[in-house]
C-alpha cells in the first residue's frame, strides 16, 4: 500500500518506473497539468464568460442597450459556444489538447481586445461570439485532458479544482471593474475588457509551455496508479496487483443501447443546466443595480463573494462525488442552485440576507454540474470515449445557454423584472434533478 507521501508525488520514485519517470519539483506532473488547467479556465470560463456579468450594466448604459439587446450579447457568446462544441470533436484529434488549447486561449485574448474597441451592438455580438466559440473548445480540451492524468478515484477532485480558475477571475472582475468604471466614466468598460485581455495573454503562454497531452510523454503513469513489486514471488503479486489496478482505474465501460441512453440523459441534464445557470450569471449584477437599487461598487462586492465561494465549489462537490457517486454530486449542485435562484426572487423587501445567501449558494454550486458530469463521462465510458461524449453534450449545453439569456431578457422586458426568469430557472433545476436521479451506477 502506498504511503501518503507517495500519493503526493505520484509514486514516481519507484525503482521500476525507469529513467524520466519522476515528477517536477517532487510533485507528480499531473498536478502541474491541473495548475495549467485552472489557469486555462481562468481565461476561458472565468474572464471570457463571467466577466460579462460585471461589465454588462456599464456597457448597456454607455451604448443605450435594451434588456433584449443585452441578452443577445450573452446569447451571441453561447451561439459561438455551440459552434465551438460542434467543431471541437473534429479539431481535438487533429491538433491535440495542448495545441488546440493554446490557439483558443489566444483567440479569447484577441476577441476580448476587440470587444474593448467595438462601438455598437452588432460588432459586440460578433466579437463576443468568437470569445464563446473559443471558450467551448478550450474548456472541452481541458476536461478531456485531465482523465488521462488521473485514475477514477482522483478525477472528481482534479476536475473540481478547475472551478478555482473561474472563481479567481470572478473575484478579479468584481474588484477591478467597479474601480475602473468609477474613475474612467463611460470608457471604463472598454478599459476593463482591454485590461483583462492583457492579464490573460501571459497566462495563455504559460499554459502552452507547461501542458503535455499524456503522462507517457514524460514516462509517467496517471496519478493514483500504484507501483508494481518486482522479482521472485513478487511477480505473481505484481500480476494480481496489476489486475486489481486495471479494474480500479479502467472499469468496464457502458456500450450499445445503455451507452446511448446514458448520453441522452447526460445531454438533457447539461441542456437544463446551461439554460438555468446562465440567467443568474448574466443578469445578477444588473438585477442588483436596477431592481435592488445597489450602487455598482456594492454589487461588485457581491460578485467578489460569488467568486470567493466558487473557489470551493469544484473541490468540495468534486471530492463529494468521488465519495458518494456522481449522481448525488450532481443532485447536490442542482439543489444549491435552485435555492439560490428562489432566494433572489424575494427582492429587497426582505433585506440583504436573501441576496447574500443566494450569492453564497450559487458560488458554492455554479461549476459543480459541468465538472462532475465530465468526470462521470470518463467513469461510464472510459477517458478516450469521453472526449466525444463531452463534445456532444456540450452542444446541448450550448443550446441551453443560447436560449436562456434571450428568454430571460424577454421576460424582464415584458414584466419589468427578472423575477419571472429566476422562477423559471428554479423550475428547470427541479426537472434536472428528476432526470439526474435516474442515472445508473457506473460499471464496477
Amino acid at each position: 500500500m502506498s504511503s501518503p507521501k507517495q500519493d503526493l508525488v505520484g509514486q514516481d520514485a519507484a525503482p521500476d518506473r525507469g529513467k524520466g519517470a519522476g515528477g517536477f519539483l517532487g510533485v507528480h506532473y499531473g498536478w502541474w497539468i491541473v495548475l495549467s488547467a485552472v489557469l486555462s479556465v481562468f481565461v476561458s470560463m472565468g474572464v471570457g464568460r463571467f466577466a460579462l456579468g460585471m461589465l454588462l450594466p456599464a456597457m448597456g448604459d454607455a451604448l443605450n442597450l435594451s434588456y433584449v439587446q443585452m441578452g443577445w450579447i450573452s446569447t451571441g457568446n453561447f451561439i459561438g459556444y455551440l459552434l465551438g462544441a460542434l467543431l471541437v470533436r473534429r479539431l481535438l484529434p487533429r491538433f491535440g489538447e495542448r495545441r488546440l488549447l493554446a490557439m483558443t486561449l489566444m483567440t479569447i485574448v484577441v476577441t476580448m481586445a476587440g470587444v474593448s474597441l467595438a462601438d455598437g451592438f452588432l460588432p459586440l455580438v460578433i466579437l463576443y461570439s468568437g470569445t464563446g466559440m473559443s471558450t467551448a473548445m478550450a474548456f472541452v480540451s481541458v476536461v478531456a485532458l485531465l482523465p488521462h492524468w488521473f485514475t477514477t478515484k482522483w478525477r472528481g477532485l482534479a476536475s473540481g479544482l478547475l472551478s478555482a480558475g473561474a472563481g479567481l477571475a470572478i473575484m478579479l472582475s468584481g474588484w477591478a471593474i467597479p474601480l475602473i468604471n468609477d474613475t474612467q466614466g463611460e470608457i471604463g468598460w472598454r478599459l476593463g475588457w482591454g485590461g483583462l485581455a492583457m492579464i490573460c495573454l501571459p497566462i495563455a503562454i504559460f499554459c502552452y509551455a507547461v501542458i503535455r497531452n499524456r503522462p507517457g510523454e514524460l514516462g509517467l503513469k496517471p496519478f493514483g496508479e500504484t507501483a508494481e513489486p518486482k522479482g521472485g514471488d513478487g511477480d505473481a503479486m505484481a500480476e494480481g496487483t496489476g489486475a486489481r489496478r486495471m479494474a480500479a482505474t479502467q472499469a468496464p465501460a457502458l456500450s450499445g443501447a445503455a451507452a446511448r441512453i446514458l448520453v441522452i440523459r447526460l445531454a438533457s441534464i447539461y441542456f437544463l443546466f446551461g439554460a438555468s445557470y446562465v440567467v443568474y450569471g448574466t443578469f445578477i449584477v444588473t438585477t442588483l443595480v436596477h431592481e435592488h437599487g445597489m450602487a455598482e461598487a456594492k454589487a461588485g462586492q457581491f460578485w467578489i463573494w460569488l467568486g470567493f465561494f466558487s473557489l470551493f465549489c469544484g473541490p468540495v462537490l468534486g471530492a463529494l462525488s468521488d465519495r458518494v457517486g456522481r449522481r448525488l454530486g450532481i443532485t447536490a449542485a442542482f439543489f444549491l442552485q435552485g435555492c439560490a435562484y428562489f432566494l433572489i426572487t424575494l427582492g429587497s423587501a426582505g433585506g440583504d440576507w436573501p441576496v447574500y445567501l443566494s450569492v453564497v449558494l450559487y458560488g458554492l454550486s455554479m461549476f459543480g454540474v459541468p465538472l462532475i458530469i465530465t468526470a462521470a463521462a470518463a467513469d461510464y465510458l472510459s477517458p478516450d470515449r469521453a472526449v466525444g461524449v463531452i463534445g456532444t453534450i456540450s452542444i446541448l449545453q450550448g443550446m441551453g445557454q443560447m436560449l436562456g439569456p434571450i428568454a430571460a431578457g424577454a421576460m424582464a422586458e415584458y414584466s419589468g423584472s427578472f423575477t419571472p426568469a429566476y422562477l423559471a430557472a428554479t423550475a428547470i433545476v427541479a426537472l434536472a434533478i428528476a432526470i439526474t436521479l435516474t442515472l445508473p451506477d457506473p460499471p464496477e
